[in-house]
């Protein structure tokens, strides 16, 4: 601080040696003593400028600098002597160096300098000088206290704020891969956003990469079917391998249907519709839509006025056999699975489709087979359809999943309905 003080009075008469030529026309009251000089305790800077307002404005930016750079250099010095992370010490030198310099447009973002106001001035005195030129210029000098144990308390306070900003700053990357909700996900971008503001080092280069990865996310969320009957759509949000919540109600539309209700459930969301003026057409759905940020995530659901879908469920794996190959394709096949029951009442399972990732689906109609009962129920197929071996094979593999649809509809009251087949686990001979 004491080099601090030293410079400022170095300038203060260097100036006072420049305006050694200007004439006064006008001062504020006698010129005091501690004017162009040093004192132990207080900052003595001077300002200038084309009016008073401006010279006043100015001397009291030069006491921000002062004070600014009076931390930095004592941050460094203690973060020396106490061996602190060079990270940090980097950090913080780097950070306070830019930050004297912009201290103006700055100040805002370090708590600290909020206080510093010329309330607080202990002693003021300025003149108005008439250059060689015939031009008027203002100087507006301030002695302002800052005792020795302010400035301690100055470098402590920013310090512990930096250190709890760093720690922030930590959190919100490491929380990338953990987020629940969207609204964990915007939260957490717009803290970054407000971080970035405040750093100036290389920590702004962390703040942009974890918006950038938060947005990321927001573009890869996907609307997923989860179960769903004629009027009624149940859907979740899904992020990489796992769910995540919204509150935002989504837009949702239709050529056709009436949209009566939409819930947010814990784990999912129900969307009930009316299709009384839906004819028999494949094209007829259910758009839905979110605004996450600046992205658009939206998904059709389909539906079939005549073929509902439904709530069975499969957990054990999927069983083929090959009848009948050749060197690139399972010419036919025999599907043996096992298709669990929730309710006593008969129904009838009338088409299976089956999926692999890049592969034209599996199509197994007009199946037919009744079943009754609540619980297992075996069902074997013969698949005609040609199956590629490449793709499809789990041999090898330690866990081999495929998708699809199972439809089938109530004997007693005719009600169709369809359940998604998802990631399932699946053998085959070949």
């Amino acid at each position: 601080m004491r080099k601090i003080l030293l410079l400022t009075a170095a300038m203060v008469c260097l100036a006072g040696y420049t305006f050694s030529q200007d004439k006064v026309l006008d001062k504020s009251g006698k010129k005091p003593k501690w004017v162009n000089g040093i004192e132990k305790d207080y900052i003595i800077v001077a300002g200038s400028g084309p009016d008073l307002q401006v010279a006043q404005q100015n001397a009291l930016t030069s006491i921000k600098e002062s004070i600014v750079t009076s931390v930095a250099q004592n941050v460094k010095s203690t973060s020396t002597m106490q061996k602190e992370e060079a990270n940090y010490n980097n950090n913080v030198n780097i950070f306070l160096e830019k930050f004297a310099s912009t201290t103006t447009a700055q100040s805002g973002k370090v708590p600290f300098l909020q206080g510093i106001s010329l309330s607080k001035v202990e002693d003021f005195y300025w003149e108005k000088l008439q250059r060689p030129d015939k031009s008027i210029i203002y100087t507006y000098h301030i002695k302002y206290p800052f005792p020795e144990f302010e400035l301690m308390k100055l470098v402590s306070d920013f310090k512990m704020r930096d250190n709890e900003l760093t720690r922030q700053l930590e959190d919100l990357l490491a929380q990338v891969d953990q987020v629940e909700s969207v609204e964990q996900i915007e939260k957490n971008m717009a803290e970054l956003a407000s971080l970035k503001e405040y750093f100036m080092d290389a920590r702004v280069d962390q703040c942009n990469l974890g918006i950038t990865r938060y947005r990321s996310l927001l573009n890869s969320i996907e609307l997923v079917e989860l179960e769903s009957s004629l009027g009624e759509l149940k859907y979740y949000l899904r992020l990489g391998g796992r769910s995540i919540s919204t509150t935002k109600k989504p837009v949702v539309k239709s050529e056709c249907a009436r949209v009566t209700s939409i819930v947010n459930n814990v784990d999912n969301v129900t969307i009930k519709y009316d299709y009384d003026n839906c004819y028999e057409d494949p094209e007829n759905n259910i758009l839905v839509k979110y605004r996450f940020g600046v992205a658009d995530v939206q998904k059709p659901f389909y539906f079939d006025v005549a073929a509902n879908k439904a709530s069975i469920f499969v957990s054990d794996p999927f069983n083929f056999t090959a009848i009948s190959k050749d060197s690139t394709n399972v010419v036919s096949a025999l599907l043996d699975m096992t298709v669990r029951s929730k309710y006593d009442s008969p129904f009838t399972i009338d088409k299976v489709v089956i999926e692999w990732k890049g592969i034209p689906p599996v199509v197994i109609d007009n199946i037919g087979q009744s079943f009754q009962g609540k619980g297992n129920h075996n069902l074997k197929l013969n698949v005609e359809q040609p199956i590629k071996i490449a793709g499809t094979s789990s041999a090898g593999k330690t866990l081999s999943l495929i998708s699809g649809y199972i439809y089938y509809r109530s004997n007693n009251t005719g009600e169709s309905k369809t359940y998604r087949i998802y990631n399932h686990s699946y053998t085959t001979d070949w």
